[in-house]
């Protein structure tokens, strides 16, 4: 009773008296647990897309949009106690850590590599297409629907949750996790030499500034909670630039090992972190009109897959990797 009374209070507070300083303290603490998490997110993603490749049944993007989903829904159902007592968390481990396990672009390159790939020639391309993309929407809305109830039954409303206090934490773990983790990047990137796993360092360097572009573009254009056009902006452009990459680095034979690492890198680290399922299944749980479901689903994967389809069709080598 005295947590819905301080809630209600709260919401009582006009809001020039705290929006100048709140919003803008806010928003830099929570970029600063956005960039830790984000590193953790796309070195679990890399780490999870060994587990489906062309020689099993299931493709490469299978296992971190299901596992990040299940993460963002046991989060999301214990949102009310880890927003009151460390908010940089929970936007930590939603916009950072399962954004970056999921990724859109890298489901829409699957779909298309089913349809136009090596091994469509010998099985039947089209079932093969639509299998990749409701297995894994279907697996991402089950691992979203289990992390819930296994949220609430791990976590049930009635038992007693001790709050966490430790300001000094609060405040200073995140930027001091970054000023670690910059040189100790760099001094990777620096030192270890070229080779076939070079990319894994890179997609992390490029991982925070893909979470940082869909948590502003969901700040300037989320503002229909029926309709979130940030997220659609999201997996739209960068599923763009995830084909263009790819372009790049099949196309242009010329380039040297080194470059075809940073664009790898940037396919798995910017494109992958900028793109996301989890979100995506979050919003659709949370649209109250079906219209708008659909339109939301179909308006995103129209755009998407004209052009992977289009292209992927012109251009064989798109879905033909070499690397």
């Amino acid at each position: 009773m005295n947590t819905e009374i301080e809630i209600q209070n709260v919401g009582n507070i006009p809001v020039a008296e705290t929006e100048p300083v709140v919003v803008q303290h806010h928003r830099l603490s929570s970029t600063m647990s956005i960039i830790i998490f984000s590193y953790i997110g796309v070195l679990i993603r890399l780490g999870l897309a060994f587990l489906g490749n062309d020689k099993t049944p299931l493709c490469a993007a299978f296992w971190p949009n299901f596992v990040g989903c299940f993460i963002m829904g046991f989060v999301v159902e214990q949102k009310i106690h880890i927003h009151k007592h460390f908010t940089q968390l929970y936007i930590g481990l939603t916009t950072g850590l399962c954004g970056s396990i999921t990724t859109f672009s890298g489901l829409m390159y699957d779909s298309c590599l089913a349809l136009f790939g090596p091994s469509s020639h010998f099985t039947y391309p089209v079932s093969n297409y639509f299998a990749v993309i409701f297995s894994v929407f279907s697996a991402s809305f089950i691992g979203f629907i289990v992390g819930r109830h296994l949220s609430m039954f791990v976590f049930p409303s009635s038992s007693e949750k001790v709050p966490y206090s430790n300001e000094f934490v609060q405040i200073w773990l995140f930027p001091l996790l970054i000023i670690l983790s910059i040189p100790l990047l760099v001094l990777l990137a620096v030192l270890v030499p070229v080779g076939h796993y070079t990319y894994f360092i890179y997609s992390v360097i490029f991982a925070p500034f893909g979470s940082l572009t869909r948590y502003i573009l969901s700040i300037v254009f989320n503002t229909n909670s029926n309709f979130p056009l940030g997220t659609l902006l999201a997996n739209v452009i960068g599923s763009y630039i995830y084909l263009g990459m790819v372009a790049i680095n099949e196309y242009v034979h010329t380039l040297s090992p080194l470059i075809k690492q940073i664009i790898i890198s940037i396919i798995q680290g910017y494109c992958g972190c900028l793109t996301t399922v989890s979100t995506f299944m979050l919003e659709l749980d949370t649209i109250k009109k079906r219209k708008y479901i659909y339109a939301y689903v179909i308006i995103t994967l129209v755009l998407i897959q004209i052009v992977y389809i289009i292209l992927a069709r012109k251009f064989s080598f798109l879905c033909s990797p070499q690397s």
